[in-house]
This record gives C-alpha cells, sequence and structure tokens, in this order.
C-alpha cells in the first residue's frame, strides 16, 4: 500500500476534501452574490463588501485542532499517527527522553515553502502577544526544513525538545518559577542534575511555528500541540487566546494512569465550561494494559472499565471518551496492518474526527454566512417587489387616463409639480438635520466606545493589577476592569437607543407624508454584544480564580494574563464600535437611497404626465414603456432567485446531506 493510498483511505482527509469542496460553493456563490448585489444597486456599497469580506474569511478559513493534556500523555506520538503516518515515519520529536518543550502550530506552508520558526523563551519578557510578534518577522529564529530528507527533518525538529540551563532568579523573571514567598521549603534550594546548585531547566523557546506541504494541511487543517498543565498556566496567551480559538480541543489522557490531579486541573479550568467548542477525550497508551497471557476479552473489559471510570471522573458521556494507543496506530499506518489499526482505537479516532469534528466546522461556517445572506436576499426581493407593485399601478393608472379628458391630465400635472416641490423642501430641511444625527451618534454612542477610554481603563487596571498578591484580589481587580467595560457598554447601548429614535422619528414624518418604504435595515442591537462580553467576564473572572494553583499569582504570570485578556477586551470594544459606525452609515446610505428613488419616481411620473398632456396617443407608448420596466424588474428577480437560491440551499441544508 502506497503513501498516496494512506491518505486516500484515511477519513479525516476525505472528510477536509469534502468539507473544501462544500465551502468552495459557498464562496463561490458569496462572490457572484456580492457581484449581483453591486450589480443590480438596491443596496449601500456596504452590504456588497460585506459579502466580499464574508468570502475572503470563508476562504482563510480552517479546521483548528487542539492537543491537550500533561506532559507525557503521547499527545505529539497521536499528531504523527492521526496526521502524519503516510511519511513513512515519525514527524515530530516523541521518541523516550524526546518531547515538545513548547506550543508546537502546524500550518500549511505559504507557497509550498516548508519552513520552521522558533521564538525564543526571552520574548516572555516583553509586554507584547505572541499574535503580534508573529508579524514580526525579526522576533524568530528561522530554520529551512527538508521534508524529504529524514535526518536533516529529524535535526531540524529536534530543536522543539531544546531546554536551558539558567539561574532560578532569571527563571522567576519571565514568569517560569514561583516567587520565593511561595516556593516549597524543600525546593528552596533547586539544583538541576546538569548544572548544579541554584539552577533551573526551562524550555528553549516560547512557541514553534511548523509550516508543511501536506495533504491534510493544504485541505485547511491547523493542529496546536501543546505541552503540560505548567506550560498552559505560565503562558496567559495559550490559556485565553489559542485553545479558546480552536474549534476542537482532543484531551489525552494515559491509560496507564487514569485521570490524574493535574490532569482534572487542565480539564476543570481550561476545557470543560466552553460550549462552542466540539471536545474528544482520548485514553492513549492502551497498549499498556495488553497482555499476551490473559484473554483478549479480558483486556478489552479493563480497558471499557477505564473508559467508564474516566467519563465519570470528567462528567461527561462514555461515548465522549475513545481508547487508543497513537504508538500502535503509527506502526499501523505505517505497516499497512489494518488489524492492529482497530485493535489501536485509531480507526475508530478518525471516524470521530471525520463524523463529529469535521460537521461542526461546517456548521460553523454556516451560521456565520446565512444571517448576512438571507438578509441581503431578502431586503433586495422586498425592493424589487416594491418596484413591481408599483409600476403595475402606474400601468392600471395611465390605462385610466384614457378615460379622462385633457383638464384631468393638466391637474395631475399640476398635483405632481407640487408634490415634487414639497418633497425637495422636506428633503432639504431633512438633509439639514444630518449633521445634528451625526453629533448625537458620536457623543451618544461612538464615545462610550472610544478605544482611548478603554486604554485608560486598562492602565489604571493593570497598575493596580500588579499591586495585588491575592487570589481574591485578583479575581476582584478582574470583575472591576468587567464592571468598567460593561458599564461603557451600557451607556453605549443608552445611545444606542436614543440615535435610533431620533433617526426612525425624522424619517417617520417623510415616510408617512410621501408613503415611502420603511427602513429596512436591521437595528442595531448592542445588547447581544454585550452578552458576549458578560459571557468573557465569566470566564476570565473563573481563570483568574483558578491562577494561583496554575501559577502561583507570581507578577510575570499575573500580568501577561491580564494584558492577554484586556487586549482582547479591547478589540471587542473595536470591533463592537466598528459595527456601530457601519450601522450608522448604513441608515443614513438607505434613508439617502429612499429619498432619491421617491424623487427619481416622482420626476419619471411628472415627465410622464406632461408628454400625456402633450398627447392622448403618448399613452400607448407610456403603457409599453411601464411594461418594459416591469419586465426588467422580474428579470432582475429572476436572476437574484437564480444566484441565491443554490447558496441559501447550502447555507440551509442538514448535515446529513453533506457529500
Amino acid at each position: 500500500m502506497s503513501e498516496e493510498h494512506l491518505l486516500k483511505t484515511s477519513p479525516i482527509l476525505q472528510g477536509l476534501r469534502a468539507l473544501n469542496g462544500w465551502r468552495q460553493k459557498v464562496i463561490d456563490g458569496l462572490h457572484e452574490m456580492a457581484a449581483l448585489t453591486a450589480d443590480l444597486g438596491l443596496l449601500p456599497s456596504g452590504t456588497m463588501l460585506q459579502l466580499e469580506t464574508l468570502a475572503y474569511e470563508t476562504e482563510q478559513d480552517s479546521l483548528r485542532i487542539a492537543l491537550v493534556g500533561e506532559f507525557s500523555r503521547g499527545k505529539t506520538e497521536l499528531i504523527n499517527a492521526l496526521f502524519f503516518a503516510d511519511m513513512g515515519a515519525r514527524l515530530l520529536p516523541s521518541s523516550p527522553g524526546q518531547t515538545t518543550m513548547c506550543p508546537v502550530e502546524i500550518r500549511g506552508a505559504p507557497q509550498g515553502r516548508p519552513g520552521l520558526q522558533l521564538l525564543p523563551i526571552a520574548s516572555r519578557s516583553l509586554d507584547v502577544s505572541i499574535e503580534k510578534l508573529k508579524r514580526a518577522g525579526s522576533a524568530w529564529t528561522r530554520l529551512p526544513l527538508v521534508l524529504e530528507e529524514k535526518n536533516e527533518r529529524c535535526q531540524a525538529l529536534a530543536h522543539l525538545t531544546e531546554t536551558l540551563c539558567v539561574a532560578i532568579e532569571d527563571a522567576r523573571r519571565i514568569g517560569l518559577c514561583p516567587p520565593l514567598n511561595r516556593t516549597p521549603k524543600d525546593r528552596e534550594r533547586t539544583i538541576c542534575p546538569s548544572c548544579g546548585l541554584g539552577k533551573v531547566l526551562i524550555p528553549r523557546w516560547r512557541h514553534a511555528l511548523l509550516y508543511l506541504t501536506h495533504p491534510m494541511l493544504d485541505a485547511g487543517l491547523t493542529v496546536l500541540d501543546t505541552p503540560g498543565l505548567n506550560a498552559i498556566g505560565a503562558e496567559p496567551e495559550l490559556t485565553f487566546g489559542m485553545l479558546a480559538d480552536a474549534d476542537a480541543i482532543i484531551f489525552v489522557l494515559g491509560a496507564d494512569t487514569g485521570v490524574t490531579q493535574s490532569d482534572l486541573t487542565i480539564w476543570e479550568q481550561y476545557l470543560m465550561r466552553n460550549a462552542h467548542q466540539k471536545q474528544i477525550v482520548l485514553l492513549n497508551k492502551i497498549d499498556t494494559l495488553w497482555d499476551e497471557l490473559r484473554d483478549w476479552s479480558g483486556v478489552v473489559a479493563e480497558i471499557e472499565q477505564q473508559v467508564d471510570k474516566t467519563a465519570e471522573r470528567l462528567r461527561i458521556p462514555r461515548e465522549q471518551v475513545i481508547p487508543v494507543s497513537g504508538q500502535k496506530g503509527l506502526i499501523a499506518r505505517i505497516r499497512q496492518d489494518q488489524k492492529l489499526l482497530e485493535r489501536s482505537g485509531m480507526a475508530a479516532l478518525e471516524r470521530s474526527i471525520a463524523e463529529v469534528l469535521l460537521p461542526a466546522r461546517r456548521a460553523a461556517i454556516q451560521a456565520r454566512c446565512r444571517v448576512l445572506v438571507e438578509r441581503a436576499v431578502v431586503d433586495q426581493k422586498n425592493l424589487l417587489q416594491e418596484q413591481m407593485n408599483r409600476i403595475t399601478a402606474q400601468i392600471e393608472s395611465v390605462r385610466s387616463l384614457k378615460d379622462r379628458t385633457a383638464e384631468k391630465v393638466l391637474e395631475l400635472v399640476a398635483q405632481h409639480q407640487r408634490l415634487l416641490q414639497s418633497f425637495e423642501q422636506d428633503r432639504h430641511a431633512f438633509e439639514g438635520k444630518k449633521a445634528a444625527f451625526r453629533q448625537a451618534v458620536e457623543e451618544c454612542l461612538l464615545v462610550p466606545l472610544a478605544p482611548a477610554s478603554f486604554d485608560l481603563v486598562i492602565s489604571n487596571a493593570k497598575a493596580e493589577m500588579l499591586s495585588v498578591w491575592t487570589t481574591a484580589g485578583i479575581v476582584e481587580r478582574f470583575r472591576l476592569f468587567f464592571a468598567e467595560v460593561i458599564a461603557h457598554f451600557d451607556k453605549a447601548q443608552q445611545g444606542a437607543q436614543q440615535v435610533s429614535a431620533l433617526v426612525a422619528g425624522e424619517y417617520q414624518v417623510l415616510q408617512s407624508r410621501y408613503r415611502l418604504p420603511a427602513l429596512r435595515t436591521v437595528p442595531y442591537a448592542i445588547m447581544p454584544r454585550r452578552t458576549e462580553l458578560m459571557d468573557m467576564a465569566e470566564n476570565y473572572e473563573r481563570f483568574g480564580m483558578k491562577l494561583e494553583i496554575a501559577v502561583n499569582t507570581q507578577s510575570a504570570v499575573v500580568r501577561k494574563a491580564f494584558l492577554t485578556v484586556a487586549s482582547r477586551t479591547r478589540d471587542f470594544v473595536v470591533e463592537t464600535r466598528r459595527e456601530a459606525e457601519t450601522w450608522v452609515d448604513e441608515i443614513m446610505a438607505v434613508m439617502n437611497q429612499q429619498l432619491q428613488v421617491f424623487h427619481d419616481n416622482a420626476e419619471e411620473e411628472l415627465n410622464a404626465l406632461q408628454s400625456i398632456a402633450q398627447t392622448v396617443g403618448n399613452i400607448d407608448t407610456r403603457i409599453q414603456q411601464l411594461r418594459q420596466s416591469l419586465q426588467i424588474v422580474q428579470e432582475q428577480m429572476a436572476r437574484l432567485d437564480h444566484y441565491s437560491a443554490p447558496l441559501l440551499h447550502l447555507l440551509r441544508e442538514a448535515l446529513s446531506t453533506a457529500p
């Protein structure tokens, strides 16, 4: 069996390719919908830009899977077996005595060029997030990677296991050792076996980016390999950022150890409460329970008992726990031993990923795209239907003119002239009030969400956080920080309501006087964003309560934890402010469009009546023109149905019908 055949039989790769094919159809549909929206010209240009942006984001989307667990649970070997067995050997170092010492992100290689980027551990002393450092090329050590040469490949990837021997004071400065007043008495005089008294071993690298050319990665998979509990607690961005942003978590336990206290700490602190993630629990190393001198049914019964105990301890459904042997699974894949593959549990794990995680990713893409597409389609259909109704009414009105006298036609012309004159006066007055609208938007809605205000809140909270040395104090400072942020949100919400009432009140006067269409822009609701902020606050306060267990509340880690939380909260506020500005611009654009459409229609009707007044013979010509206009609008409606129906089907179809 060739390496190519190994990949072809992988349900994960098959599922990724099916997801990719479906996603590409969605992307194509979004581009077509954006082009049609621009061509029809019924909605503000911002809607077309939103559709194009959504298409780009969907194209950049990937399935992000993070493997989490204590040291020596076999996470790296599982990655080798699950995703890279086709290489015929271990990709990542996972032999006895070798373990990855820093988080490793494995991605597809840009322009097909493999490589390894390593972030030195000294960067922990900087108040800069890893995400920002990813954009600073000079901060990383870059190594070439030749996948075809096994020795060179192994030599390069062995850097992931490197450590440094440093003075314990240096380790404390970057948050990798507890402060002296929290160090157990028996460990105050730390001795590194390699370096001597007062020395400790720490990871050489803080983070690694591994770029590979591989079908699974090219199909949209990103894998995050994490070290054990100490690394998770000591790197707040890993906890609050990377793990929180992962689409799925694979939590790895050892069948030989069961659920240890440190395993339970990881589960309860970082994993169990994230309802947006799919989670699979692996009971790895079941081969340690295999015994050639025992009946196989007895071995199976013991493994099943371990599964039951694990599910009970973690308080999860039993089917969420999968017993596996990553090491035997890798051997089975390389040797093409189907019987050993099933026995290792890897086949069941691959099916679970393909049947649970991939459909969940597709559902997330559906949910993200469906709201905007449905709104764009419904709004355009409503506007086209209004145009058809108006043209049909005009046809009936013009037909009735055949039975009227020329005097009545002249009277209608005069009525339309007075209507247009009145409308222009009211429109001019309305335009004069837009400056007041903008001023109200700035004062009531945008000022409470100004980034500068939040920078001040963050700066004050940071200063207070550094003086706190108790868990209760940390939790209280997190709570006060979010209380201030939520207060700003509440003020912005009141402002949004005031602005909505002000704008709607002025527009409704014109709407009732000239029978304008109702504003079809969905009113901006800041409440869902506030609810999301409350969820963030709850999660981060909970992490603050657990921080003492993970890192002993040392100042370096507390500072980094808070800065990570504050940075993500500030980004959330800036995004909310941007959405509010977009909402205001959209309302203004829609109102301008409705006023212009009324003006154009009224002027067209006046010109038509004036033409009819000149000669009754023009009535038949006008009816023909109106019929042609009606046909154009009907064709536009048909085009909208033609392009929107397949896209809406993709975004609404049940997962069971997925390819």
